[in-house]
């Protein structure tokens, strides 16, 4: 009888210990967008988790919100697992999808990106954009800028 109770808690055991390691945690990401200049298009708020896909190919969770009006706008997204993301947000105004430039490269569209403020002549980096998700809900607030 020792016997088979030993085994019966072994087994549970494992069975606790499996389904814990198999259950990664998955965290929220809010993100308010600030110093919208117009209630006009859509706002693109791009994820993403790589430096080869970094402002070509967002994560396919990323939200894509019309605006009404001027005020800020929260977005959450759900879901995440730890590692290292970044963020691009645009004000598509015409509702293309892409951010629009002059002749010269310029934006034509208010955009922005995590972490850094300024920016930056042709793509920013992913590093200098990256911030982390490891153990908890993150929050941040992303002004909008119109060079």
């Amino acid at each position: 009888m020792k016997t088979f109770s030993f085994l019966l808690f072994l087994g549970f055991h494992c069975i606790a210990t499996f389904s814990t390691h198999a259950q990664e945690k998955a965290y929220s990401l809010t993100v308010t967008v600030t110093n919208i200049p117009g209630a006009k298009g859509n706002l693109l708020i791009g994820l993403y988790d790589s430096a080869a896909s970094f402002t070509d190919e967002p994560l396919a969770i990323s939200p894509k919100i019309p605006l009404t009006s001027t005020d800020d706008v929260n977005a959450t997204i759900k879901g995440l697992k730890p590692g290292t993301y970044a963020i691009a947000v645009i004000q598509d105004l015409n509702g293309n999808g892409e951010l629009d430039r002059n002749f010269l490269g310029m934006p034509k569209e208010p955009l922005a990106f995590s972490v850094i403020r300024e920016i930056p002549k042709g793509k920013p980096d992913f590093t200098a954009c990256s911030f982390k998700i490891v153990d908890a809900d993150l929050a941040m607030t992303i002004p909008l800028v119109l060079e």
